[in-house]
């Protein structure tokens, strides 16, 4: 959170309220007092959670013109495959985008789907600015270096996992695709949870080599993606996947499950889309990135793999809310 709030151009005002089990079921006070003061032209809320019916009761009993625009990070799996987080949440999703003017999702098929159904939905995936990133990425380069020569991979072509290690991010899965890959390479896993210990017995029953590091943040993770040659992210269930955005930027080639919001920035130009469920189409897959990788000579500055714009998306949302005027 500390990172988030460094990066911040403004002073987030926070709300309090009463909590009815999930963080989603917050009742806020103070919400319309806000709302009166600001007179705000677009209100953006949480998915279908308690402040947007607060928000909308307000704007009924004020006759108030404001549109309220909802965020959504439905994957499209969870939509197309009724693999929803809960059943509320579905029946939610059928009733809530009636009464918005707009909503926001993060999967290019889930924004198809609501255009189909109700004429609404903009596509805004979780993007980093390019430049920003890029620069970032250049700028650890020393200590990606340093990560290599540690841990002797500096011509050594590297699987990345980046994540929780919990049963949803299907790691014991990525760990038996690798044991079946050809090509030479070495998988690093990026991150802690309740299946550590469990995922390190199962790599030590293979015959190649996993890295496990913990958790890591800030530049140490940019470092480690520069390490990286072909990102994974096998989630069984995954709303979106920002880590995918991230690899991308800084030079990795993906391979992305298709339960996972974020394999719709995958192209034929940069990675693969698998089954989750499939391991041998995922080391084929993994096979294939590390080839299109070629001869590995040292960590250096890579071109990005990004197909999709921050900016132009960006534009895009400020274009469709009539946030900033068109030529």
């Amino acid at each position: 959170m500390a990172l988030i709030l460094k990066e911040c151009k403004f002073k987030p005002y926070y709300l309090k309220g009463i909590t009815f089990g999930r963080t989603s079921r917050t009742l806020c006070y103070g919400l319309w007092s806000l709302i009166r003061r600001e007179s705000p032209r677009v209100v953006i809320v949480p998915e279908f959670q308690f402040s947007f019916w607060q928000i909308l009761i307000y704007k009924w009993f004020t006759r108030s013109s404001f549109k309220i625009v909802s965020m959504c990070d439905d994957s499209y799996d969870m939509i197309a495959n009724d693999n929803s987080f809960s059943m509320i949440h579905k029946w939610l999703r059928y009733i809530a985008p009636r009464f918005m003017n707009d909503i926001i999702v993060l999967d290019s098929r889930v924004k198809d789907w609501y255009q189909k159904h109700f004429r609404k939905g903009i596509w805004l995936p979780i993007l980093r600015d390019d430049k920003l990133e890029i620069a970032n990425y250049k700028r650890v380069l020393p200590i990606s270096r340093s990560i290599a020569a540690e841990y002797n991979l500096y011509n050594k072509k590297v699987i990345l996992f980046v994540g929780r290690l919990v049963g949803l991010k299907n790691i014991s899965r990525i760990i038996s695709a690798y044991d079946k890959t050809q090509e030479d390479s070495i998988l690093v896993i990026v991150g802690d949870g309740e299946m550590m210990e469990q995922l390190k017995k199962e790599s030590n029953a293979i015959n190649k080599d996993v890295i496990f590091t913990g958790r890591v943040e800030g530049d140490m993770l940019k470092a480690w993606y520069n390490v990286g040659d072909v990102f994974i992210l096998l989630s069984i269930q995954e709303a979106y996947g920002a880590v995918t955005n991230e690899a991308l930027l800084a030079g990795n080639r993906v391979v992305i499950s298709k339960n996972a919001g974020s394999s719709c920035l995958v192209t034929k130009n940069n990675g693969e889309i698998v089954d989750p469920y499939d391991i041998e189409s995922v080391a084929k897959a993994l096979d294939n990135q590390l080839r299109l990788v070629g001869e590995k000579n040292g960590i250096n500055e890579r071109p990005s793999y990004m197909d999709v714009s921050f900016i132009e998306r960006i534009t895009n949302l400020e274009n469709k809310l009539s946030l900033k005027k068109t030529m």
